[in-house]
């Protein structure tokens, strides 16, 4: 596939990195942000009621809040659920365990990894831990083998790394691979996208001090991925070559 092509799909994914994001991922609320990520909401969408509407899912420090969303536009606070460790730094809204019901995943600076499970009425479940890492900085979640089960993967700052956990479908993780990111020091940012359209989830890794720079990893099926030189955009090629 040409990369005139891809762009559109690529550009789409790069998107997904802006202050307010869909229901498959979500960054740090800008406007009440402190970018040590000690301070400040994430946030993310999706119709945890199941009345077509769409709903808000707001981690703050210590707590994770759902706000049902009304047909006039208009949100009313639902329920809320404590939050333990350090400040949340990342938020994913799927179906992870595979009852038709949105759960929530949170990451925070501790490097805990906390799911909570939908009931389909606007309600969740206590958080239970499903993984632990050095400090997250953002998790993606895509189909990255062939038994097209949800999967994970976090970008941890602590071991300047990218961290794949894979999903047994009732809503457990385990890790199997990780990868080294390009640079210490800065915080990179996660998507996952099917790019080339075999089925499998890709991602592009990108950071705010990078000035458009991005890096795409085609997904080999396995939970392992591949750097695509030319479906990536760096301004010194040579810096960085991901194995």
């Amino acid at each position: 596939m040409s990369f005139d092509r891809l762009f559109p799909v690529l550009f789409g994914a790069i998107l997904l990195f802006a202050p307010v994001q869909s229901c498959v991922a979500a960054s740090v609320d800008e406007d009440s942000a402190d970018h040590s990520g000690k301070t400040g909401n994430v946030v993310a969408t999706g119709d945890f009621n199941g009345d077509g509407i769409a709903d808000i899912i707001r981690a703050g420090p210590h707590v994770l809040d759902v706000l049902l969303g009304k047909s006039d536009g208009a949100f009313r606070h639902g329920s809320s659920y404590p939050l333990t460790g350090e400040a949340p730094r990342a938020l994913v809204v799927r179906d992870f365990n595979g009852d038709g019901n949105l759960d929530v995943i949170v990451g925070d600076e501790g490097g805990t990894i906390f799911e909570f499970a939908g009931d389909g009425q606007g309600g969740l479940t206590a958080a239970r831990d499903v993984a632990v890492v050095g400090s997250v900085v953002s998790i993606a979640a895509g189909v990255f083998t062939q038994d097209h089960r949800l999967d994970l993967i976090v970008s941890d700052e602590s071991s300047n790394s990218a961290i794949v956990l894979l999903g047994a479908g009732d809503g457990t993780f385990r890790q199997i691979w990780s990868f080294q990111l390009p640079q210490i020091g800065k915080e990179y940012r996660l998507a996952a996208v099917d790019f080339n359209r075999d089925g499998i989830a890709d991602i592009v890794i990108t950071s705010d001090d990078d000035e458009g720079n991005y890096e795409v990893m085609l997904g080999n099926g396995n939970g392992t991925f591949t750097y695509a030189p030319q479906l990536s955009h760096l301004r010194d090629p040579n810096s960085y070559c991901p194995t």
